[in-house]
């Protein structure tokens, strides 16, 4: 009698085992399929581009975005996939791969078009501290005409972040024997008529954030 029940449980066990192992392995096949099947965080991250193109070029023919992308906000996804960009094009660049730095950057413009001119300010400061001057000064002139085309338009307020980061703007442009545009907004008239020196002593000694009382006295650098 005891030999009978040990033979039946073994038997038992055996023809247990492969009914029990299939249910975990198919589980685990969907997710996996779920997990492959997931769209990248970041897709522009593994957009292609062309290794033997001129920084210089790449930069000067990149479109700037429309008043209308300039003004529209990120969605979260998009402004973290523009962080990524950015880093990835910085690391490029420090690593002396202009091409691919310049490329990613301007991705990020594509992605996050109201975060343009942070974005080529950004590429013109990495390349300008990497001693690359001309595709720099470019990366500054699209930097400028950003800020001039967001603030080109009647309902646009005079705040002091915009001015003081065109100061910046202009300095660079001027440092590296550039020719600052004629302004086209009253942010870009503004700081044509007064010295950054002079600017800062009206906005950023108050609160860069908010217009002065009354506007800054025209001196001419």
């Amino acid at each position: 009698m005891d030999s009978r029940l040990l033979i039946l449980l073994v038997l038992g066990f055996v023809l247990f085992m492969p009914l029990a192992g299939p249910p975990e392995l198919y589980a685990a096949g969907p997710q996996a399929a779920a997990k492959e099947g997931q769209p990248s965080p970041c897709p522009a991250l593994k957009e292609s581009f062309d290794k033997e193109g001129s920084p210089l070029k790449i930069i000067t023919d990149s479109p700037i975005p429309g008043l209308k992308k300039l003004r529209s906000e990120p969605t979260a996804a998009e402004t973290k996939c523009a962080e990524t960009l950015r880093a990835a094009g910085k690391k490029a660049i420090e690593k002396k791969k202009l091409v691919e730095g310049v490329s990613r950057y301007l991705a990020a413009v594509k992605v996050a078009p109201a975060q343009a001119e942070t974005t080529y300010q950004e590429l013109a400061s990495t390349l300008d501290r990497g001693g690359y001057g001309q595709p720099a000064l470019a990366a500054y002139f699209k930097a400028w005409n950003a800020t001039e085309a967001e603030y080109n338009h009647p309902d646009a307020k005079l705040d002091g972040h915009a001015v003081l980061g065109l100061a910046d703007i202009r300095d660079s442009i001027v440092r590296l024997g550039g020719q600052v545009p004629n302004p086209t907004s009253e942010v870009g008239r503004t700081v044509a008529a007064n010295t950054t020196r002079h600017l800062r002593e009206q906005y950023f000694n108050a609160d860069p954030l908010l217009v002065p009382e009354k506007p800054p006295e025209v001196v001419v650098p």
